[in-house]
């Protein structure tokens, strides 16, 4: 059915040609996919592809609509199709069968698809489609069963199941990438997605501003804070996502980026203080909340952001609904989310995405290397082939002056982790008169057990920082890490004396806030 589908659509492809001779190997296999009905994407896919040096014949117009949301006939005759067609016209992969006369692909010279602003974002379920058949090997009443219910689906997600060539209809594939460090370059395209990213958000000048600021970062580096949010669930079906958190946390400060966690089980309050904001992993609200809903809040430049909600990418282009798209218009360069209900396990690990990333891998293969599903819900917002850690090189990285934060590193890295570091951080502070080295100081042993040691090295940082925002944000993670050793006392007077150092404006009404639940006035209406 597919294949009819492509001999009947059409295919808008730029004349070949190339903005540089010599592209890097993944930028010759990208694909830019703009929607071919709106000049604005077209200009934004040439804008991309000039920064990124793909070549002009990879650009790939589709002619379809400019809706969020389609259903699936709109996806397979005027997104899908055009693309198989172009796979076929320009050779970019080479096709066979096997012994039971199945088709399967060979080889490919295409990897990653940069979707452009412009492209629909998602396909609504269609209730009159059957499932498929289960695959070999899943029996019935099987999880794999419930998940072939679902013919819902991202754009994007849908795209990245390419490469199966499948003929049944459409329902959740098993990734073949999931948990692999191979760079995609190096996998059979039989054994891996195709990797589908969107460059999208509110705005076409935002989506400008998140090609300069992946390129720009490249070059520095990505450096300043990590701040995750967890909820503090131990046990259940929903600890598995604190897990994640909590590895990613651990994960990052053997890196020796500098951390701080909340472990409450709301998120992070309205005046939590996010300076330096480089990375940002949280869960679970419905829209955005927080730090991020004030006016001045703004991520360094190429920093990724992800909220984990089962509907965040609902929408992608109000900056004030759900979190993908707000999390954008503060800045952030990369971010993911899911535009329908894809359960926990099937959303993207923030430990495994993290660790790619900083292995090297691009944002395209970090984040699918951290997902076990295609042809499902989510959507990965950013340039493919973004490396925020593209300049680690060495512990010193070869700058002649080292920030503040590749210090930290280097004295992190040199001693084996932020706990045996403790004297070199100590005196990091000391000689830079930065208060950052002991507050993450702080943090990581808090983060090992040792809650005293942890809040004693925060009233350094406190003591030293000449900053109120920062004393006030040093209060506010005393007062977390007491409520989550349950020292709800200690807690209370922790609120108490940072009433009296913080006595007007946003300070004054988060405490109160806190306050109220540490000791409500009134019991809780059941």
């Amino acid at each position: 059915m597919r294949i009819l589908l492509a001999a009947a659509a059409g295919l808008l492809v730029l004349a070949t040609g190339a903005f540089a001779d010599t592209p890097s190997p993944e930028a010759a296999a990208t694909i830019v996919l703009y929607n071919s009905n709106q000049p604005a994407s077209l200009a934004l896919a040439e804008y991309y592809a000039a920064k990124r040096d793909i070549p002009k014949n990879q650009l790939v117009g589709v002619p379809c609509s400019g809706d969020e949301e389609i259903d699936r006939d709109e996806y397979l005759v005027n997104i899908e199709a055009p693309l198989r067609r172009a796979f076929n016209r320009f050779e970019w992969w080479q096709l066979d069968r096997n012994s039971d006369g199945d088709e399967y692909v060979v080889s490919s010279k295409m990897r990653f698809v940069a979707v452009i602003r412009g492209v629909p974002l998602k396909i609504r379920p269609d209730g009159a489609l059957p499932p498929p058949p289960l695959p070999e090997g899943f029996p019935p009443n099987s999880p794999m069963e419930m998940l072939l219910q679902h013919n819902e689906a991202s754009v994007d997600s849908e795209l990245s199941a390419l490469f199966a060539l499948r003929e049944n209809l459409p329902a959740f594939l098993i990734n073949p990438y999931y948990r692999r460090f191979t760079p995609i370059l190096q996998v059979p395209p039989n054994q891996s997605p195709l990797l589908v990213c969107r460059l999208d958000g509110p705005s076409d000048a935002l989506v400008r501003r998140m090609i300069d600021a992946s390129i720009a970062t490249e070059r520095t580096g990505l450096w300043g804070w990590a701040y995750v949010d967890k909820r503090g669930i131990d046990s259940g079906n929903y600890a598995t996502g604190d897990q994640w958190l909590s590895a990613a946390e651990d994960l990052m400060r053997r890196q020796g980026l500098p951390v701080i966690t909340d472990a409450v089980s709301e998120t992070l309050p309205e005046g939590f203080p996010m300076t330096d904001a480089a990375i940002y992993y949280g869960w679970y609200a419905g829209d955005v909340t927080g730090p991020f809903t004030q006016p001045n809040f703004r991520f360094v430049p190429g920093a990724v952001a992800f909220h984990l909600h089962s509907l965040s990418a609902r929408t992608i282009r109000d900056p004030k609904v759900a979190w993908v798209a707000p999390l954008l218009d503060r800045g952030a360069a990369a971010t993911l989310g899911n535009v329908y209900e894809p359960y926990l396990e099937l959303t993207v690990h923030f430990d495994l995405l993290q660790d790619r990333l900083m292995n090297g891998l691009t944002l395209g293969e970090a984040a699918y290397a951290s997902q076990r599903g295609l042809s499902w819900m989510g959507i990965v917002v950013g340039d493919p082939l973004y490396r925020p850690y593209g300049s680690w090189v060495s512990v010193d990285s070869g700058t002649d002056s080292p920030n503040i934060w590749q210090q930290y590193r280097a004295a992190v890295l040199s001693a084996g982790g932020p706990l045996a570091a403790a004297d070199a951080l100590h005196k990091l502070a000391e000689t830079s008169g930065n208060s950052m080295p002991l507050e993450a100081l702080g943090q990581a042993q808090a983060a090992a057990g040792k809650l005293d040691e942890g809040l004693a090295t925060l009233d350094e940082a406190a003591a030293m920082t000449k900053s109120d925002t920062i004393r006030f944000r040093i209060a506010l993670e005393q007062i977390s890490l007491l409520r989550r050793a349950d020292r709800q006392d200690a807690a209370i007077t922790r609120v108490s004396t940072a009433l009296k150092e913080f006595p007007s404006g946003l300070p004054q009404i988060t405490l109160g806030r806190i306050a109220e639940t540490l000791s409500p006035l009134h019991p809780p209406v059941p």
